[in-house]
C-alpha cells in the first residue's frame, strides 16, 4: 500500500512542472517590431506651385515715372510634377538622410501696370529641383519631418517697357522692348526649407504631403544686347504644396 502511494506521488510531482511549462509557452505573445524606414526610396509627386516675382527699375527710366528704385510685383499659381530619390538612415525613432528632387513648374505670367500699360513684368519657370537633408521623427509607420538645402530652377524674367507679344521694338522678346527692358534667361540657385508628413500603408509603399519654400534671391539684368544702362533687378520666390508616392527598397 505504501509503495502504491509513493509511486502516485512521484507521478504527480513530475507531471505538474511539465504542465506548467506548457502553460508558459502558450502564454508567450510575439510582438512585431516598429516599421523600418531605413534604405533607398524613389517616388513621384505632384501639386500646387505659387510663385512671386518683384522687379526693381534701378534707374527709374521705365517704372514709376522716372522714380529710381520703382517696383512691380506679380504672383502666379500653377502646378508642379516630378520625381524623388533619397536614402534614409534610422536611429531609434529618428530618421535622417539626403534627398534629391527634379521636376517641372508650370508658372508663366505677364503683368502690366493698370496705371500704365507700357510698364510690364514677366516670369516663366521651367525645370525645378532641390538637394536637401531630411530629419524626422517616426511614430511607427508615420514620419514627421523637416528638410532644407539647395534649390535650383530654370526661369525667364523680363521687366520694363511692354510693347505686346509680336510687336517688340529693338529686337526685344516676350513682348518687351529690347532697349527699354531687362531680360534674364538662366538657371537660378537659391535655398529651400520645408516640412511634411509621410505614412507607410504597406511595407514598401508610402504616401506623403509636403510644403516647401524656395528663395532664389535677386539677379540684375540689362537690355537684350547685354548693355546695363537701364538695369532691372528680379527677386524670385516659389512655394509648393505636394502629394507624393514613394517606394522603399
Amino acid at each position: 500500500m505504501r509503495i502504491r502511494l509513493l509511486a502516485a506521488a512521484l507521478a504527480m510531482a513530475t507531471a505538474v512542472p511539465a504542465y506548467a511549462a506548457d502553460a508558459v509557452v502558450e502564454d508567450v505573445v510575439v510582438v512585431d517590431g516598429a516599421y523600418d524606414w531605413s534604405g533607398v526610396y524613389v517616388g513621384v509627386f505632384g501639386g500646387w506651385a505659387h510663385s512671386r516675382t518683384k522687379a526693381t527699375d534701378i534707374t527709374g527710366e521705365e517704372y514709376g515715372g522716372a522714380t529710381p528704385g520703382a517696383q512691380l510685383s506679380i504672383n502666379d499659381d500653377g502646378f508642379t510634377l516630378g520625381a524623388t530619390l533619397g536614402y534614409n538612415f534610422q536611429s531609434g525613432s529618428w530618421v535622417f538622410g539626403p534627398e534629391a528632387e527634379l521636376g517641372w513648374v508650370s508658372n508663366d505670367k505677364t503683368y502690366t501696370d493698370p496705371n500704365d500699360d507700357d510698364d510690364g513684368l514677366f516670369t516663366e519657370y521651367g525645370f525645378f529641383g532641390s538637394v536637401t537633408g531630411r530629419v524626422g521623427y517616426a511614430a511607427d509607420r508615420t514620419l514627421f519631418y523637416g528638410k532644407g538645402g539647395v534649390a535650383f530652377a530654370t526661369m525667364k524674367n523680363a521687366g520694363g517697357e511692354f510693347d505686346g507679344v509680336g510687336n517688340e521694338d529693338s529686337d526685344g522678346k516676350w513682348g518687351f522692348d529690347g532697349n527699354e527692358a531687362g531680360f534674364g534667361d538662366e538657371t537660378r540657385v537659391g535655398w529651400t526649407i520645408g516640412a511634411g508628413i509621410e505614412h507607410a500603408f504597406t511595407d514598401q509603399w508610402t504616401v506623403k504631403a509636403e510644403y516647401m519654400f524656395a528663395d532664389f534671391g535677386g539677379e540684375t539684368y540689362g537690355h537684350v544686347d547685354g548693355s546695363m544702362d537701364e538695369p532691372f533687378s528680379f527677386d524670385n520666390q516659389l512655394h509648393t504644396v505636394k502629394i507624393g508616392l514613394n517606394y522603399q527598397f
